[in-house]
């Protein structure tokens, strides 16, 4: 396996990875509740869609840093602030908008919570997420699989 393979193959795991996340709500104007199925698979949609847009991000990135095998300190923190950082924001303000159907809107929130210190930690400390991006976003990909999203809590 070449370098750039390796490299490669470390950042699409690290976008995966750090895509397994879930939905959340802001209930306060909601008037007719979307049923547990309908909002799962609202969410994986978004999860999908943003594996793929942060997997483009990566893949950019690593067309334009060819001699990366493993990053150090100044590309992780530029692979991290380009592809996935952005990456993961968009994906949360596209979660929030989500309804949360009734009755589970605080497990829809302690998913967005776990994303968003988890996208905390990656902004503070980028090394950790090239290292170990479950450590970092684990914990939303998780309790993701657990409330039954297949594509947010398969990673």
């Amino acid at each position: 396996m070449g370098r750039g393979t390796i490299a490669i193959a470390v950042a699409l795991t690290v976008a995966a990875l750090v895509a397994g996340c879930g939905g959340g709500s802001d209930s306060s104007t909601t008037t007719v509740s979307v049923s547990k199925a309908a909002f799962i698979k609202k969410v994986d949609a978004v999860c999908q869609k943003g594996t793929e847009r942060m997997q483009r991000a990566i893949l950019v990135f690593l067309k334009q840093h060819k001699d990366v095998q493993r990053p150090n300190k100044t590309q992780s923190e530029k692979l991290v602030g380009t592809a996935i950082v952005p990456s993961v924001k968009t994906e949360l303000k596209e979660l929030k908008a989500l309804d949360a159907p009734e009755g589970d809107e605080e497990r829809a929130d302690a998913i967005i919570s776990a994303l968003e210190e988890g996208l905390e930690t990656a902004e503070g400390n980028p090394e950790a997420v090239v290292a170990s991006s479950d450590a970092v976003f684990g914990i939303s990909g998780r309790l993701a699989g657990e409330y039954g999203a297949e594509v947010c809590g398969s990673r």
